[in-house]
């Protein structure tokens, strides 16, 4: 199981939430609760080294993670400063993530990064930027296999769904919208794309949730064919 990550507190910017995002004890209590709760991993809201804060807290998780039989991965935010540049944009932070996090040079605390079949997994949230997906997936793939992510992007991509290694299940209600009662929890949304998956895209990589049962908040378990081991975000 797997729980989405903030990585953003303490440096002013967001609410006050009495602890700093990149402090050791902090994030050794916080994997130490997760452990308990059976998640195995945080999938890690990402930005790129143009966000300084939030990458060298993401950095520190990685290395405490390391040290603490635990697992992390990066979920990309798309480049939007400037979207005429958003694809060498996107190539550039895709590089210095496998510079710094999993590729080769890495250091020891790689061994913590995510994977599925060996491979690191990097997930995409979409900011609608333009990026050219295509592209930057051919300069992946020109990377060494052993190190080459998967990438997993939100939902569905139509212009770009054959370059993509699979996709994931968002929090979304569905077409009914969410209900003041949590009735709808989004059931239907992700019955449909557990659906799709299995009709339109069966050789790929699948992450989502249960649909047997309301899933937790912020965290959810993967139940599909075709999906990662002890997956979900």
């Amino acid at each position: 199981m797997l729980a989405a990550y903030q990585a953003w507190f303490g440096d002013g910017k967001h609410i006050d939430v009495g602890y700093a995002s990149g402090n050791p004890q902090t994030l050794r209590k916080q994997i130490t609760d997760a452990k308990s709760l059976g998640i195995s991993a945080f999938v890690v809201d990402w930005y790129g080294p143009r966000m300084e804060f939030e990458d060298r807290n993401y950095a520190a998780l990685q290395k405490v993670a390391s040290d603490n039989d635990f697992k992390v991965a990066i979920q990309y935010d798309e480049a939007v400063d400037n979207p005429g540049a958003s694809t060498d944009a996107v190539i550039v932070d895709l590089q210095y993530a496998y510079d710094r996090y999993f590729g080769p040079q890495a250091g020891t605390s790689r061994q913590a990064y995510l994977r599925y079949d060996g491979r690191p997994l990097v997930f995409i949230f979409p900011k609608d930027s333009g990026v050219d997906w295509r592209r930057v997936c051919q300069v992946v793939g020109s990377w060494p296999v052993a190190d080459r992510p998967l990438l997993i992007y939100k939902d569905f991509d139509g212009s770009y769904a054959d370059v993509f290694d699979g996709f994931y299940a968002w929090v979304h209600p569905g077409s009914k919208g969410w209900a003041a009662d949590g009735s709808n929890w989004g059931e239907d949304y992700l019955r449909d794309f557990y659906q799709r998956m299995q009709s339109k895209y069966p050789d790929k990589i699948a992450v989502g949730a249960p649909i047997s049962e309301r899933p937790p908040h912020r965290s959810v378990r993967a139940a599909c064919p075709h999906t990662a081991p002890t997956s979900g975000v």
